[in-house]
């Protein structure tokens, strides 16, 4: 039992600020990209079926996420 406490310890130490910030950035954009992306989108496809609604929202989403909110959660989890 000690060694697998001394083995979740050795991982927590691992976890930096910097991984916490650089998560807490990411969720925080991501949830801003896909409300903004579903508020504008929701009145062109009322009545659509989720699945199709689904398919127009994810390809912004994904380029948003990747030259967007990425970018912006590494700069932010790098500060010292």
């Amino acid at each position: 039992m000690t060694t697998l406490l001394r083995s979740i310890k050795s991982r927590l130490a691992a976890v930096s600020a910097a991984h916490l910030r650089f998560v807490a950035a990411v969720m925080i954009g991501a949830y801003v990209v896909i409300n903004t992306l579903l508020a504008v989108v929701s009145p062109l496809t009322a009545g659509w079926p989720f699945p199709a609604l689904t398919a127009v929202v994810v390809p912004p989403m994904v380029l948003a996420m990747i030259h967007l909110v990425i970018p912006i959660a590494r700069r932010v989890g790098s500060r010292p």
